[in-house]
């Protein structure tokens, strides 16, 4: 259970704050296969899905861990 609750520190921060930073990077990258998308270039429709599954991942991995040391008091180390 203390696996669960403990967010590892990585080059000083918590583990919560770089999936934030790679979520925002999978956000742009949609945004612009998406757009690319829209104007014909169907080949970025396989970058696009995947790139979903993925934003997914991230954000329900960064917000179990954020909203646990908001709320629930997740040790950080």
């Amino acid at each position: 259970m203390n696996i669960l609750t403990t967010i590892p520190l990585v080059f000083g921060y918590p583990l919560y704050v770089w999936l934030g930073m790679i979520l925002v990077v999978l956000l742009t990258l949609q945004i612009y296969t998406g757009i690319k998308t829209f104007h014909g270039k169907m080949w970025y429709f396989k970058i696009h899905r995947v790139n979903f599954i993925l934003i997914i991942a991230v954000g329900l991995l960064h917000a179990y861990m954020a909203l646990g040391v908001w709320f629930f008091h997740f040790q950080i180390k």
